[in-house]
């Protein structure tokens, strides 16, 4: 072949490479935008929404938007997370690798919704079916056979160093807030920082939600219960014929706790 052409189709692929490349830059935000969206709603058996994403694979920088988590079954508000704006920084070596490093994830001023259902509530019930598909997940490993090891161990691992949860705020849902009424709204989510997740042991992502699941399903209980000790007290030195009131929520107390609703 003349080394005219060669030269000439070796610059076509370089530039057809190269062409790629940028393509998955610009596409970086839609391709996660699809991920979560697809992804999210098998682990958490509910709606899960993603407005936009704006990634940048040179400075592993970027920002999500209107991230929205639905409630599972059985629940009457119908959304348990909406976060306007999560900022993250990704190790961008990493990301050809079995394993991301997201050396930074900012959650800011996300909203929650939180619903008691007797001895349960949104939040366990999201946590319980993440561990399903978690569950799955392992036994799909354990079911292939040993051609298929490398396949079932490809899954990409994810290590997060820092992340932060700023600004949270609890709208109670259902009984809850037929008992607090407007102390059941806006109230206060303690920060959140966790640190070296997936670090010292093998991370799924789905493992790494469920764990921050947990963690705020904690605040949530405690920023709650604050709320209603709060009031009960008020109810109970300034109401003195305000039995009936101070009956609800007691009641209230008692389901945030373990009791029915």
């Amino acid at each position: 072949m003349n080394k005219k052409y060669i030269f000439i189709g070796g610059g076509v692929l370089v530039v057809a490479i190269i062409g790629f490349i940028i393509m998955a830059i610009l596409n970086l935000g839609s391709l996660i935008k699809l991920a979560v969206e697809e992804v999210g709603p098998k682990l958490t058996q509910s709606e899960v929404k993603l407005d936009s994403a704006d990634i940048s694979f040179l400075s592993g920088s970027g920002e999500l938007d209107g991230l929205l988590v639905g409630n599972p079954k059985g629940y009457s508000a119908p959304n348990a997370i909406k976060v306007g704006n999560i900022r993250m920084t990704v190790d961008k070596g990493s990301l050809t690798t079995d394993r991301i490093i997201i050396r930074e994830i900012v959650i800011l001023a996300p909203e929650i919704t939180y619903e008691k259902k007797g001895k349960t509530d949104n939040f366990k019930a999201l946590i319980a079916n993440v561990n399903k598909a978690i569950a799955s997940e392992k036994k799909q490993e354990k079911s292939n056979d040993s051609g298929s090891k490398e396949e079932a161990g490809s899954q990409k691992k994810v290590q997060i160093d820092n992340l932060i949860i700023k600004n949270g705020k609890v709208n109670l849902a259902g009984g809850l807030l037929k008992t607090f009424g407007d102390k059941g709204m806006g109230i206060n989510l303690p920060d959140i920082h966790l640190k070296d997740i997936g670090k010292k042991k093998d991370t799924t992502p789905a493992q790494a939600f469920a764990l921050v699941l947990n963690e705020m399903t904690k605040g949530i209980g405690s920023s709650v219960g604050n709320v209603a000790k709060t009031l009960q007290d008020t109810l109970k030195k300034g109401l003195e014929s305000g039995g009936g009131a101070v009956d609800n929520v007691t009641k209230g107390i008692k389901s945030l706790f373990g009791g029915d609703e």
